[in-house]
């Protein structure tokens, strides 16, 4: 994992950090009833804070068990899928968007992607090959979509289904393509293994 600590954390994403104990929002105090026992069953010393990030709130773990990321993060990933569906069972007109991230797995995966896809943009806009972008979350896949929107030379889809849905970042007709048979493949784990 790219090393990541909480200062390069909080120069990325200014952010206010909320306290728990004066924490008055409802869907906070939700979350946090949610996440809690389950954080502190798997590893008791972890930390949860609440950043601001402009209009959504990423909940930071600090100090957790790596079997709290999973090996792909399918834990995390879990882990924010119940406190969703919970959220939006219990406050059903709430819109508050929030993201869990344990450990920066998330920050980090995310840092990979805002420095590698332009990369990746303008070798695909020199050399007019496709690339396949594999094991990128839903809202990875988001990020990417938003980075490249608008390069008109370029174009995104998701393809696929559930866990095995992938992005293809392709040249458009104009720009010419060798097509998805010479396609090169970028699988964020291995990335984010170095």
């Amino acid at each position: 994992m790219v090393g990541f600590d909480n200062l390069a954390y909080n120069k990325i994403y200014s952010s206010r950090i909320i306290n728990k104990n004066t924490m008055n929002n409802p869907v906070q105090q939700l979350i946090l009833e949610i996440i809690e026992p389950i954080i502190k069953l798997i590893s008791p010393e972890a930390k949860i804070e609440f950043n601001k990030e402009g209009d959504q709130w990423r909940i930071l773990i600090i100090d957790g068990n790596p079997e709290l990321i999973g090996e792909k993060g399918e834990v995390l990933r879990a882990i924010q899928h119940l406190a969703r569906i919970f959220v939006h069972k219990k406050l059903p007109e709430d819109r508050t968007h929030f993201l869990i991230d344990i450990d920066n797995f998330r920050s980090n995966r995310e840092l990979i992607i805002k420095t590698k896809i332009p990369e990746i943009a303008q070798a695909i806009i020199a050399q007019g090959k496709t690339f396949v972008l594999i094991n990128l979350s839903g809202y990875e896949r988001m990020l990417v979509h938003k980075l490249l929107v608008d390069i008109k030379s370029l174009q995104t889809t998701s393809v696929g289904e559930r866990d095995n849905r992938k992005l293809l970042i392709l040249p458009t007709s104009e720009a010419g393509s060798a097509g998805i048979d010479d396609a090169t493949i970028w699988d964020i784990n291995k990335e984010s293994a170095k």
